[in-house]
């Protein structure tokens, strides 16, 4: 065989390319008509394919069943391209704000298909229609219908998710599948039906082992390709049933594991993550060279690429980090792993790395190519200090701590042990605001959705503006009940869908449950989600009414016609309400209120229970939704127009504020991180001419640190610090160039920005998202 690397490396190109043919991917509609046939198969064999004892037999029937292929130049088996649909992705260029009603219909997905003549409209119909009275779809689009006065104008939304969640691999890498399953602690019905969805791994290794044979012979004449052929079969006859014995095996097992994880949660599984990557590959490295070890991981980040832009979004893996006693985790896959990113630089998979007080400064170095090389994938940053002190104050045992991993987006949760069910609610605290503010009513449409003044205990709408914020909370405290008991329900429709494989990665030989069981989850930890919208709009407000009544006492009902005409006839007092105290500035009053206003929520949305009876975590991130929920929110006190954006995370609405980037942080400092278990988001946008006093890119990496990464991330007297954030470096004149010419001045056609948790190629985006970008790298481009 000649030079490993060399070897791989060859392939690579060829991968990359097939990759980027993908121009429409079909794969998930085949293998939901596949699983479709299978259930009717079943059904009429006496087998309910909707009882989770069946479960684990319809996947292997699938996986027998379902077509397969190995692109030229791959070094491994397996895809997860035929478990998503395009539809998938918020964050593409089809998305428009003014359309987008969040994911209420089942079987929507089935437009993603372009008819044709292989998949004529006829037998797309016939699966949608199929699918459409399945039990499952059944109950969401019920769900839906009963909650459709809140969530038409999204005063909350709700999503029934399994959520971002980690699986832990390791022990099936190190033990193999065949003896993993074997020494099951436990001994259920379910843990038959686990052993049972098993088999489909051994199932889809052997199939895929004799097409690399196969295939092996039929490119016989194409350079290196029966070579890789050879090792894809013969990796795939030893994994995923038998341990891993070096990288490359790791990395099959690894990879076919995924397959089978997405595929039983077909179509638009909920976004999983890698988790900590460098430690779960490390005890392989050890024979493989520097270069074969980067190559092979070149192919693994490819895995993760769907279709032509690679949009598999919020699949993230993470890197670094700290054990109990503060000793730095970082290892050889460490450095594999960031070279790897640094070459191939892809829009995906998206990469965090965990930073702690004692991270050796070659990690910086090492990340200074990122943030400084235009155009190029930057990871986000996690504090590791204080991610152990949220987490310890969320109940999680002090051994797994090291384990915590970023699900999704930024959602901390701990590998293999946690279903955070982490996107399960969403919530619009600026429309909560709007329903007081318009007595109850939607500004927009002017449909009753909330309470009125009366109902809130108030005399008059002129009563509840004199008491703004107690009133605010009122009608949060009517809102959320409903939001709970919607979530539940969603979480329960889909507990109904037992996922056996899933379990296993999940700690169900444990536990001997389904890991989605929605009253005894099979997981040691659980929760569900609530993504909250719109603190610095809420707070603003809140500053501007008091501000505008002490100075107009009579003034709530020109105020409140102001509102609802969009300042149409008020552009006087709209720039009176943009002129008073904003979060953001480094002053007391809007930066205490939005303290308050988060800690206050914080707790309400953690009082909140699932159908385990576990907390709701708050989690105060806006991954594009912040464009979405603005859209259906009216004008606000603080002069934002009707349907304007709403701020970003926890970061001020860039618009009414042009401080500088330290008040912002400044600011942010006060806010109630440590409540904010299930996560925050926040943006920083620098200009590289701000570093342009280091020569080197390393040398910017370690200016990153001093300057901005270490101030940031400095515990408060308390021991209160944030512990997220993520960079965009570049300047607005020069993203605005770019869009005039993309042939010309991006000739790859991939130009990486990031968006929260995930990277994005700028140039493949919306107008929408690609205009929010850049007002947040830049306040002047607000003006």
């Amino acid at each position: 065989m000649k030079n490993p690397a060399e070897l791989f490396n060859a392939g690579l190109e060829q991968l990359f390319a097939a990759k980027l043919r993908q121009k429409q991917l079909t794969g998930w509609f085949e293998y939901q008509e596949i699983r479709m046939r299978e259930r009717e198969a079943m059904r009429a064999a006496g087998r309910d394919p909707d009882e989770a004892r069946h479960a684990g037999e319809l996947l292997c029937r699938c996986v027998e069943r379902m077509p397969l292929s190995i692109p030229a130049g791959s070094v491994f088996a397996g895809t997860q391209d035929d478990a998503f649909s395009p539809s998938y992705a918020l964050i593409n260029p089809s998305f428009q704000v003014e359309s987008f009603a969040g994911y209420c219909d089942p079987v929507a997905i089935y437009a993603d298909i372009e008819p044709s003549e292989a998949i004529p409209a006829e037998r797309i119909e016939a699966v949608r229609n199929y699918y459409r009275e399945t039990p499952y779809v059944k109950r969401l689009t019920a769900i839906y219908e009963k909650t459709a006065a809140l969530t038409d104008e999204v005063t909350f939304f709700m999503e029934p998710v399994t959520g971002h969640m980690i699986p832990d691999m390791r022990p099936i890498l190190a033990q193999g599948l065949e003896a993993f399953v074997a020494a099951a602690p436990a001994d259920t019905p379910f843990v038959a039906v686990m052993r049972e969805a098993a088999r489909a791994a051994a199932i889809l290794a052997g199939r895929y082992a004799e097409l690399a044979e196969t295939l092996a012979e039929e490119r016989a004449a194409m350079p290196g390709e029966a070579e890789r052929l050879k090792l894809i079969a013969a990796n795939c006859r030893q994994v995923p049933v038998r341990k891993a014995r070096n990288l490359h095996e790791a990395m099959q097992s690894y990879l076919l594991l995924w397959q089978l994880m997405c595929l039983e949660q077909a179509p638009n599984p909920y976004a999983f993550s890698a988790g900590n990557l460098d430690r779960v590959f490390e005890p392989y490295l050890a024979g493989t060279g520097f270069e074969s070890a980067v190559a092979l991981t070149r192919h693994l980040l490819a895995f993760y690429m769907v279709g032509a832009r690679g949009w598999a979004i919020s699949q993230n893996l993470l890197l670094g980090g700290r054990d109990l006693a503060g000793n730095d985790l970082g290892c050889g896959m460490t450095d594999v792993i960031l070279e790897a990113f640094f070459r191939s630089n892809q829009p995906q998979p998206a990469l965090s790395v965990k930073i702690h007080r004692n991270s050796p400064e070659r990690l910086f170095r090492n990340m200074g190519r990122f943030y400084f090389t235009p155009g190029h994938s930057t990871p986000s940053l996690f504090n590791d200090d204080m991610m152990f002190r949220v987490l310890k104050s969320k109940g999680i045992a002090d051994a797994d701590i090291p384990d915590w991993a970023v699900a999704g987006c930024q959602e901390p949760l701990i590998m293999g042990k946690e279903n955070g069910n982490t996107t399960n609610s969403w919530l619009n605290l600026a429309k909560v605001l709007e329903l007081v503010l318009n007595d109850g009513c939607s500004l927009l449409t002017g449909r009753r959705i909330g309470l009125s003044a009366a109902e809130l205990g108030y005399d008059s709408p002129e009563a509840a503006y004199r008491d703004l914020e107690t009133a605010f909370f009122r009608q949060l405290d009517h809102v959320l009940p409903f939001m709970e008991a919607a979530a539940n329900r969603c979480t329960r429709a889909i507990g109904g869908w037992a996922t056996p494989f899933g379990s296993l990665l999940f700690g169900g030989l444990e536990s001997g449950r389904d890991m989605r069981d929605p009253e005894r989850p099979g997981t040691r930890y659980c929760g569900s989600g609530c993504l909250i919208h719109g603190l610095g709009v809420v707070a603003d407000s809140l500053v501007a009414v008091k501000h505008f009544l002490a100075e107009q006492p009579g003034g709530a009902d020109s105020l409140r016609a102001a509102l609802r005409n969009n300042f149409a006839d008020a552009p006087a007092l709209r720039a009176r309400l943009l002129a008073y105290p904003k979060y953001g500035s480094v002053l007391p009053e809007p930066d205490e209120t939005a303290a308050r206003i988060a800690s206050v929520v914080s707790d309400k949305v953690y009082a909140l229970r699932n159908p385990a009876g576990r907390p709701f975590m708050p989690d105060f991130s806006t991954p594009s939704t912040h464009l979405l929920y603005g859209y259906w929110v009216g004008a606000t006190p603080d002069g934002r127009p009707a349907r304007a954006m709403l701020g970003y995370g926890v970061d001020p609405r860039p618009e009414v504020t042009n401080s500088e980037l330290t008040d912002q942080l400044l600011s942010e400092r006060g806010l109630p991180f440590g409540k904010m278990v299930g996560g925050y988001a926040s943006h920083i946008g620098l200009a590289p001419a701000a570093f342009a006093d280091r020569a080197e890119l390393e040398e910017k990496g370690v200016a990153m640190r001093d300057r901005v990464i270490r101030p940031l991330f400095a515990a408060g007297a308390e021991g209160e610090a944030p512990y997220y954030v993520y960079f965009n470096i570049d300047s607005a004149k020069h993203l605005r160039k770019i869009l005039t010419d993309p042939a010309r001045y991006v000739p790859s056609g991939i130009y990486i920005m990031r968006i929260h948790g995930t990277f994005v190629n700028f140039l493949d985006l919306a107008p929408a998202i690609q205009e929010d970008i850049i007002k947040r790298l830049e306040r002047s481009e607000c003006a």
